[in-house]
């Protein structure tokens, strides 16, 4: 029975070790990943928002949006010069 005890111990001990070398990888390296990545995650979140707003306006007035399409600008011009 000791031997089981035993057993257990040394793997709580390796899961514990294991938990904390990830917990403390992860706190030294995610705010550089997230640095890295921060132009992908800010994009697909605007496109995710983008596509929520679009949804829920087309929803709640679907007759004004429809024509309101073709005389939507599809781009912007120039900045104004000051």
């Amino acid at each position: 029975m000791q031997k089981a005890f035993n057993v257990l111990g040394a793997v709580a001990f390796v899961v514990a070790a294991l938990n904390t070398a990830i917990i403390t990888y992860a706190v030294m390296r995610g705010p550089q990943l997230v640095e890295e990545n921060l132009d992908k995650i800010q994009a697909t979140i605007m496109r995710k928002l983008n596509s929520a707003l679009t949804d829920s306006v087309t929803e709640a007035m679907p007759g004004q949006v429809k024509e309101l399409m073709p005389a939507l600008p599809t781009e912007t011009g120039p900045a104004l010069p000051f």
